[in-house]
């Protein structure tokens, strides 16, 4: 009995002892190890997630460790967007590993900017120690509005064919997507019509038009709207003749132009869109080539982004029609946040206009 008593003694001693190493090395407790990230030099605070730019290409993220470390690379993708090329490096200055990405662009043939995300892993060699760093890598920016217009399913791709269906004779679902136009002070009729995959602002007797966003309550946690689209204007298939091309992007219900926020309370900017060309030997094909871009819209104190902000792209005239048609296509029509940290977009492409970013081709693409 005592010799029970006494092994039974043992074995309590030893589960403490074995609970008291086991509290010792729990998750929670702190480590002696560190792997800090920064995303250049001049950080003075690590962080937890990173972004790079969509037009791809290599990109160096800066790093602080006290053990020996591997980085790797994980994404949702059958092909990943991005992979590790080198993390052996060592900045001579600061004595930081630098760890080089290279990045895919975000799309080979679209100006497409909505956000996809990576993982960067950094684990330590020696297994024994079970560390790891995680960083989340996002390409892109988030959309509060997206639409192709691949649900409007109207009439024919082919500008040329004047079978666009007007708004008014939209079926109920596709007028609950929440796109509006303004009637026209002529005849009371909203000439906005739908096309297979895309819109038609106006028609070939002069009338003008409109088409207005959807309302999203997400604008009033934004600050910074980058609103991307495609917009070209008709050119007359057989005599050669082009409509007007200029048009129009106006903000209501809150925010500003960006381009002009220190004049004032600007809410409007003229642009020009291209005239496809009819005689093209791939068109319609390449009708929207050239047609990107890019409309910065920006929340004040003065005059912030609220529930009722709205996008209005405005081509013509809404009051008598004009001589010369204003017939503009529009598609893809997105708009997203921008937040700090993430891609200078507005510095990037210089301000609204045309698309400098994706809109244009790159050299080379690798597929």
């Amino acid at each position: 009995m005592q010799i029970a008593l006494g092994q039974a003694v043992a074995v309590l001693s030893l589960t403490a002892a074995l609970f008291t190493v086991s509290c010792e090395q729990h998750t929670n407790s702190e480590r002696s190890e560190s792997i800090e990230v920064y995303v250049d030099l001049d950080e003075k605070e690590p962080v937890d997630v990173a972004s790079v730019n969509v037009v791809g290409g290599l990109h160096q993220l800066y790093v602080k460790s006290n053990v020996a470390f591997t980085a790797s690379w994980e994404d949702g993708e059958t092909t990943p967007w991005a992979t590790v090329v080198d993390d052996t490096a060592v900045d001579p200055k600061t004595g930081y590993r630098i760890v080089t990405l290279d990045v895919k662009r975000r799309h080979n043939t679209l100006a497409y900017y909505t956000r996809r995300t990576g993982t960067l892993i950094l684990r330590a060699n020696n297994e024994n120690l079970y560390f790891s760093k995680y960083v989340q890598v996002h390409q892109g920016s988030l959309a509060r509005i997206s639409s192709d217009f691949a649900w409007i399913t109207y009439a024919s791709t082919d500008p040329r064919i004047e079978d666009g269906v007007i708004l008014a004779n939209w079926s109920t679902p596709l007028k609950d997507r929440g796109y509006r136009s303004t009637p026209n002070l002529h005849d009371g009729q909203a000439h906005l019509y739908g096309k297979k995959g895309y819109l038609q602002l106006g028609d070939a007797e002069g009338h003008g038009a409109d088409v207005i966003s959807p309302y999203t309550s997400d604008f009033r946690y934004d600050s910074l709207l980058m609103v991307s689209f495609r917009a070209v204007a008709h050119t007359d298939y057989k005599t050669g003749a082009k409509d007007g091309n200029k048009f129009t992007v106006e903000v209501t219900g809150g925010g500003v132009i960006a381009d002009f926020m220190e004049s004032g309370n600007v809410t409007s900017i003229e642009l020009e869109a291209p005239n496809f060309d009819p005689q093209s030997e791939n068109f319609p094909n390449d009708m929207w080539d050239g047609s990107n871009f890019l409309v910065f819209v920006v929340g004040t104190e003065a005059n912030p982004l609220t529930v009722n902000t709205t996008i209005t792209i405005k081509s013509g005239s809404l009051d008598t029609p004009t001589s010369t048609p204003n017939r503009l296509y529009v598609d893809n029509f997105y708009v997203r946040r921008v937040i700090e940290g993430e891609e200078p977009y507005f510095e990037e492409n210089g301000g609204s206009g045309l698309d400098k970013i994706l809109g244009v081709e790159p050299e080379e693409v690798v597929e």
